[in-house]
């Protein structure tokens, strides 16, 4: 029985650019891969810390969502979700770009 390693679906925050302040999604699933799977998300290649002020949370046993509800400049730059499994590491990574809101 060969073991199945994880496959990801690409991840989008559905708009490239955000406005500051507004609320930002991306989900990580995993569509096949052998349970169970270990998923981590990343910020330009650190874990995320709480003072970020994003938050991740699992989606059932095949996935993970990362919100920011309040996107600053801070967030910008690459998030990448990585799952692994006893058959090996996926990873997908999505750029985030915000932008100034002038009155």
């Amino acid at each position: 029985l060969h073991s199945e390693p994880p496959n990801l679906l690409p991840l989008s925050f559905g708009l490239d650019v955000m406005d500051e302040g507004s609320f930002a999604q991306v989900s990580c699933i995993v569509n096949k891969g052998d349970q169970p799977l270990s998923i981590s998300w990343s910020f330009h290649g650190s874990n995320i810390t709480s003072d970020l002020g994003i938050i991740t949370t699992p989606i059932g046993q095949q996935g993970s969502m990362l919100v920011i509800p309040s996107v600053g400049h801070k967030h910008r730059g690459s998030y990448t979700c990585k799952v692994a499994n006893k058959a090996g590491v996926r990873s997908e990574t999505v750029q985030l770009e915000s932008m100034v809101v002038r009155d």
